[in-house]
């Protein structure tokens, strides 16, 4: 089996004296050099983190040290955010305005620069490469009308693989004139890929099986080739929401489709792990993101297998560097090697919010 794509993307970026594979020791030299960068870089630019860390040593000699440090906080991120900056305003071409689930507080704001922007195109362009190729024509069913929102981020990306791709937008499911319009674009467009939010793929793959069950295989008209009614879709990237593991298998019997999965948020930088061929776990994107699973009482790393919070320290970012932010999410780091071959290691699925500690079996 091919090695995930995503190694030798990293490869490339972080090692320019030609070796032929990406191993954990280069990797995690290349994670603490740009972590200490970031940290230096925040301590000098950010009104924030200059305050925040004055009292703890940004000079690290190890990973484990990062955990000596502070935790930036959704709260801090709402009310602070502006004060992260690095970066004057006019460097800023992206603001992504967050409303606060629950509360009728501020939003949190999210702050890009044009290279920030460019470094999760980069990671869509090779991300993809494992559902995608030159071949396909993907369906993206994400925020695309903005400049710089995420579907047009993944449409670049697309583009830079050779990819053709219908950037439609989030649609509205509960509205049968979405679904036929949508039946059309699949259908009539050669629609060979997908990437949305599960719950709107799964109803778009019902609403497609119930149309293509009450009609014929072809329908043509004068002077128009024949148009194949049955959807080929080859393959699913579902994102933006938790993922049931039934779901995923009621799309691979409709569709005969692989169903891949993307772990991300936009304080991530919208990417964030996405599923190898083996569709157990995700591989991170460890390059540009340093994750930590930790007790989310305690704060302390837990042992590997077990579960915990998600926080992430960003090693690339510009305007607004993040360092130990926690996430509010829960998963575990699987233990031992992908049998795909990465180095990367494997984040779980990630739970849903309303599941109690212990309560969750993996069953895909």
């Amino acid at each position: 089996m091919a090695k995930l794509p995503l190694d030798k993307w990293i490869l490339k970026r972080i090692d320019k004296s030609g070796s032929s594979s990406l191993t954990r020791d280069m990797l995690e030299e290349y994670q603490l050099k740009k972590l200490n960068e970031t940290l230096a870089h925040v301590a000098q630019n950010s009104r924030f983190y200059r305050e925040k860390l004055k009292d703890f040593n940004c000079n690290l000699k190890s990973l484990d040290e990062i955990r000596e440090l502070p935790f930036t906080t959704m709260e801090e991120l709402t009310l602070r955010g502006k004060e992260m900056l690095c970066v004057p305003g006019g460097d800023i071409s992206r603001i992504v305005t967050l409303n606060t689930s629950g509360s009728t507080g501020p939003p949190k704001r999210i702050y890009f620069t044009e290279e920030d922007q460019e470094l999760t195109v980069d990671y869509f362009h090779h991300g993809m490469q494992n559902l995608v190729d030159p071949s396909d024509n993907a369906l993206i069913l994400l925020p695309c009308s903005a400049p710089g929102g995420v579907g047009d981020l993944l449409k670049r990306g697309l583009e830079r693989l050779g990819c053709r791709s219908v950037p439609y937008g989030f649609p509205h499911v509960s509205d049968e004139s979405v679904l036929e319009e949508l039946f059309k674009i699949i259908t009539e467009q050669g629609v060979t890929s997908m990437v949305g939010s599960p719950h709107e793929v799964l109803s778009i793959a019902e609403f497609t099986a119930e149309k293509t069950s009450k009609m014929p295989e072809t329908l043509s008209s004068p002077g128009q080739p024949l148009i194949t009614r049955t959807p080929q879709i080859r393959t699913v990237l579902l994102s933006t929401d938790y993922i049931p593991d039934d779901l995923c298998r009621r799309l691979e019997e409709i569709w005969g489709c692989r169903v891949f999965e993307h772990y991300g948020m936009t304080e991530m930088g919208l990417g964030g792990a996405v599923s190898c061929e083996v569709l157990i776990g995700y591989h991170p994107r460890e390059n540009d993101l340093y994750f930590e699973i930790i007790d989310p009482a305690t704060g302390q790393p837990v042992p590997e297998g077990e579960y915990g919070e998600i926080v992430f320290t960003t090693l690339t970012r510009k305007g607004m560097p993040l360092v130990r932010y926690r996430t509010g999410d829960r998963s575990r780091w699987i233990p031992g090697p992908c049998p795909c071959g990465s180095v990367l290691k494997r984040l779980d699925k990630v739970l849903p919010r309303n599941v109690k500690k212990g309560s969750y079996n993996r069953s895909r």
